[in-house]
């Protein structure tokens, strides 16, 4: 018996028979990553019959790191959707570095806005820690928000949540000072609220400097103020001695 899942398992139905050594396009499968996928702002709330016509045309790429996704200036066909691995949008500064505007884990969605409204990509897409992307086509999911308006309507307040989130961001971060820059994104890689603190990075320190708008030259010297205040780097991660303290410092200059 053939499978009768329609879009790569996003909504398993229970007679699916493929196994799970056809990777990369069942490696959707699963009632988990189906309530993950449809918990993204896009999604949240859709029914599975919906979610399904949504992404007819959806297909499965595992890519290396390094890879080009699209380059700013590509039209605007489809829309992403990360599973596993990282992908960074970024653009170029008038001076020829890059800057990183996003980083992308599981389960995000980029390029909404761009295919929706924009035809084109405005930034440039890359892997940067090998990953395994839906690629949903323009074709069937505007159909279908075509022939169902609350649903549009649904999406619009999605995007409308993440560009108000980047704008705010943006905002912010041009007004505090880069040892703060940094420690306020340590701080939000940990619940913990007093005592002591170890947190993962999530990508290499060239990227946390242009996540955070800074040069990498500038990034080690951060560092080392920030080894006074109690944070000091081991290897990929970073220990915080006092996590209470340093968001106090941080609160000061609020």
């Amino acid at each position: 018996m053939t499978c009768p899942c329609r879009t790569l398992c996003l909504v398993p139905k229970p007679e699916c028979t493929k196994a799970q050594s056809q990777l990369p396009r069942h490696r959707a499968a699963g009632p988990m990553l189906a309530k993950q996928v449809m918990a993204l702002p896009l999604f949240d709330g859709l029914e599975h019959e919906i979610l399904e016509r949504l992404m007819a045309d959806s297909t499965a790429l595992t890519l290396e790191r390094r890879s080009l996704l699209f380059s700013a200036g590509a039209v605007a066909d489809c829309f992403y959707i990360v599973l596993d691995g990282q992908v960074k949008l970024s653009a170029l500064t008038p001076d020829g570095r890059e800057s990183i505007v996003e980083v992308f884990t599981p389960v995000s969605s980029f390029g909404e806005a761009a295919m929706l409204s924009m035809g084109v990509f405005p930034l440039h897409a890359e892997v940067i820690e090998d990953a395994t992307i839906i690629r949903v086509g323009r074709r069937a999911f505007v159909a279908t928000l075509r022939s169902d308006p609350v649903v549009g309507y649904r999406m619009l307040a999605g995007m409308c949540r993440w560009h108000q989130r980047l704008s705010s961001e943006i905002r912010h971060l041009k007004e505090i000072p880069p040892w703060q820059r940094v420690a306020e994104f340590l701080l939000a890689l940990t619940d913990t609220r007093q005592g002591q603190a170890v947190v993962a990075l999530p990508f290499n320190k060239e990227i946390l400097a242009s996540r955070v708008g800074i040069r990498r030259e500038s990034l080690s010297r951060v560092l080392a103020r920030l080894r006074d205040m109690g944070v000091r780097t081991e290897g990929n991660s970073v220990r915080i001695d006092d996590v209470a303290s340093l968001r106090q410092r941080c609160d000061l200059l609020q």
